[in-house]
C-alpha cells in the first residue's frame, strides 16, 4: 500500500512538471506584439538645410540715356543661402514644396566705348524662389524636377568721373524659375544633393535722375541668372506606430 501511494504521488509531481514546461514553451514560441516601423528611406517630412556655389547672370541693356549705347553686364560669383520645404512620397513618386533664399555678389561693371568717362554697372544681391518639385525616389536616392516664382534686387547704376554724377536704382524683380537635380541620403535625416537652377526675371525700362538732377532713362534692362549649389538637407521624422500586431 506504501509503494502504491508513493508511485501515485510521483507521477502526480511528474505530470505537473511536464505540463508547465509545455506552458513555459508555448509562451516562448508564440512572439509578442511587434509594432510596423516607418521605412527607413521615406522622403516623408519637413526638411530644412543650406546650399553653397556658384552663379553666373546674362545682363543686357538695349539703351541708356547718356551715351545711346547697348550694355552688357555678365558676371559670375559665390551664392549660398538656406532653403526649407516639404516632401510627400507615395511608391516612388515624391511630390514637394520650397522656398529658397540666396545671397551673394554678382555683378559687373563696364566702361562705354562712346565716352571712356561713363561706366554702367548691374549687381544682384538677393534671390528669392518658391517652388514645387516633383521626384523619382530609388531607396537612398531622389531624382527630381523643380519649377516657380523668383524674385531677386536688382541695383542698375552708372557713373561719370568727369562731371561727376552717378544714378543708381535698386528695384525688387519678379520672374520665374526651372531646375532639377539629386539627393543622397548618407543617414536617415540628413541627405546631400547637387541642383541646378535657371531664372528669368524679365526685362524692365527703367527712369529717373541723377544725384546732379539729370534725367537719365534705361531700357530693357534684361536679366538671367544660372546657378549650380551643393546642398545639404536634414529631415525631421515624426515616428508613427501601427496598432500592435498580435
Amino acid at each position: 500500500m506504501r509503494l502504491c501511494s508513493s508511485i501515485l504521488g510521483a507521477s502526480i509531481a511528474l505530470a505537473s512538471t511536464l505540463c508547465a514546461s509545455a506552458a513555459v514553451a508555448d509562451g516562448y514560441s508564440r512572439p509578442g506584439p511587434t509594432y510596423a516601423m516607418p521605412p527607413i528611406m521615406s522622403w516623408t517630412g519637413f526638411y530644412v538645410g543650406a546650399h553653397l556655389g556658384g552663379a553666373w547672370s546674362d545682363v543686357e541693356w538695349a539703351n541708356v540715356t547718356f551715351t545711346g549705347e547697348r550694355v552688357t553686364n555678365d558676371s559670375n560669383g559665390f551664392f549660398g543661402g538656406a532653403q526649407m520645404g516639404y516632401n510627400q512620397q507615395f511608391g516612388n513618386i515624391v511630390v514637394g514644396v520650397e522656398a529658397t533664399l540666396s545671397g551673394g555678389s554678382l555683378g559687373d561693371n563696364i566702361r562705354s566705348v562712346v565716352d571712356p568717362a561713363q561706366s554702367y554697372a548691374t549687381d544682384i544681391n538677393t534671390i528669392v524662389t518658391v517652388t514645387g518639385r516633383l521626384g523619382l525616389a530609388a531607396g537612398q536616392w531622389m531624382f527630381y524636377a523643380k519649377g516657380g516664382w523668383a524674385g531677386a534686387s536688382v541695383d542698375v547704376s552708372g557713373r561719370n568721373t568727369a562731371i561727376p554724377d552717378r544714378f543708381s536704382f535698386d528695384d525688387w524683380r519678379n520672374g520665374w524659375t526651372v531646375g532639377g537635380g539629386f539627393e543622397y541620403k548618407v543617414a536617415r535625416n540628413i541627405s546631400l544633393g547637387l541642383e541646378y537652377n535657371f531664372i528669368d526675371l524679365g526685362s524692365e525700362s527703367i527712369s529717373g535722375v541723377t544725384r546732379l538732377g539729370n534725367p537719365v532713362f534705361v531700357r530693357d534692362n534684361d536679366v538671367q541668372i544660372q546657378a549650380v549649389t551643393a546642398r545639404l538637407n536634414y529631415q525631421f521624422y515624426r515616428d508613427e506606430y501601427r496598432a500592435p500586431v498580435k
